[in-house]
C-alpha cells in the first residue's frame, strides 16, 4: 500500500506538515512526500488546454509528475495551512491543476448530463485532510478541502485534521498529535478495505 503525502505548509517544520507526517508515519504504508515548499507548481491559467488534450497540462513544471503520482497512490493526505481563513495560495494552486485528471479516460464520469465535466480517477480513493492555523478559520479551510477532495474529486475522507493551536508547537500538543495518528491509521483501513474490495 501506498500512500501520498502532500505537505502545503511552506516552512519544512510547520504544524501543518508536522501533522500530515505524523499522519503519513500511522499509516504505516509505503510513503511518498511531496513538499509543496520545494517544488514549483504554477497557477492554472484557465486556458482548458487540458479539455482538449486528453488531460495534458501545458503548463511544463512540478505538477506534471505529480499527476502520476495522484493517480497511482493508494491513498492521500493533503495538509493547508489556514491563511486568511482558506487554504493557502500553494495548495489552492495545486487543486486548480489537478482538474487537468478529469480529463484522461479514467474513472467514473462525474455528471452523465455535463460530460464536459469529465471522469473522476480519483474517485473512492481515501484520503486524510489536515489544516492548522494559530487562531481562526480553520473550520472554513477544511470545508475547502472537502469540497475539492470529496465533492469535486469524489474522493473518500478517511480522517480530518483541523486544530487551531495558537502560537504552539504540535510537538509539544500530545492529544493533537495523537489526532492525527488516529487519521492515518484510518486512512490505511480504508485503503485495505477498498483493496479487499476491488
Amino acid at each position: 500500500m501506498a500512500i501520498l503525502a502532500i505537505c502545503g505548509g511552506m516552512r519544512p517544520d510547520s504544524n501543518t506538515n508536522k501533522l500530515v507526517r505524523t499522519a503519513a508515519a500511522a499509516s504505516g504504508c509505503d510513503l511518498q512526500t511531496v513538499e509543496l515548499a520545494t517544488v514549483t507548481i504554477k497557477p492554472c491559467t484557465g486556458c482548458m488546454h487540458c479539455m482538449m488534450n486528453e488531460g495534458r497540462c501545458a503548463i511544463d513544471d512540478d505538477m506534471q509528475p505529480l499527476y502520476q503520482q495522484l493517480l497511482e497512490a493508494d491513498g492521500v493526505i493533503i495538509g493547508s495551512p489556514t491563511y486568511y481563513m482558506d487554504v493557502s495560495g500553494a495548495v489552492k494552486c495545486l487543486i486548480d491543476r489537478s482538474l487537468a485528471l478529469y480529463y484522461r479516460g479514467i474513472g467514473p464520469i462525474a455528471y452523465p448530463d455535463k460530460p464536459f465535466l469529465g471522469q473522476r480517477p480519483l474517485a473512492e480513493k481515501p484520503v486524510v485532510l489536515a489544516t492548522t492555523v494559530a487562531g481562526a478559520g480553520h473550520e472554513k479551510a477544511m470545508a475547502m478541502l472537502r469540497f475539492c477532495m470529496h465533492e469535486c474529486h469524489k474522493m473518500t475522507i478517511a480522517g480530518e485534521i483541523a486544530e487551531a493551536v495558537g502560537m504552539d508547537d504540535v510537538d509539544d500538543m500530545p492529544a493533537v498529535l495523537e489526532r492525527a495518528e488516529a487519521a492515518g491509521k484510518a486512512l490505511a483501513g480504508a485503503v485495505r478495505a477498498r483493496g479487499a474490495s476491488s
